[in-house]
């Protein structure tokens, strides 16, 4: 009878989780990790970084000037720091998420339209709109996706 009662306890025993240590309480499991959001659903740092990548490009054509091969080269080392920005855009822009895009884009609006004009007007895009290098490397970053 004894051994029942020592079986039916270490039974009941085995069966609680035992307290964590310092809780005094019963232990539970940690939550699982959070898969991380990816860049192209989440739409304020995609914009944010979006935004940064025209100041940028904004800021290469102003000074590379007339410099055609100066401007391509930069284009390529942005094109490298912001490869995620650019497969962010072109996946949101396939997946047909382009008006969500959007939205977050709009408190951004005034910094982007500064950059975009700085681009368009800028001496470098007049004088090296004809290079096809250039506008490779111009399209690789800020084009329509593939």
């Amino acid at each position: 009878m004894r051994l029942l009662v020592l079986l039916a306890l270490s039974a009941c025993a085995a069966s609680k989780p035992s307290p964590a240590p310092g809780t005094g309480g019963t232990a539970q499991a940690p939550p699982p990790p959070a898969e991380p959001v990816t860049l192209d659903r989440d739409y304020p740092r995609l914009a944010e970084r979006a935004t940064q990548l025209y100041r940028d490009v904004a800021g290469v054509f102003a000074s590379a000037g007339n410099n055609c091969p100066a401007a391509t080269e930069k284009l390529g080392e942005l094109q490298r720091a912001y490869a995620d920005v650019v497969a962010a855009n072109a996946k949101v822009l396939r997946d047909g998420r382009a008006r969500e895009l959007r939205a977050a884009l709009v408190p951004h609006e005034q910094e982007l339209d500064a950059s975009a004009k700085a681009i368009v007007e800028s001496p470098t895009m007049e004088s090296c709109s004809q290079d096809i290098a250039f506008n490779d490397a111009f399209d690789n970053l800020v084009g329509a996706p593939p």
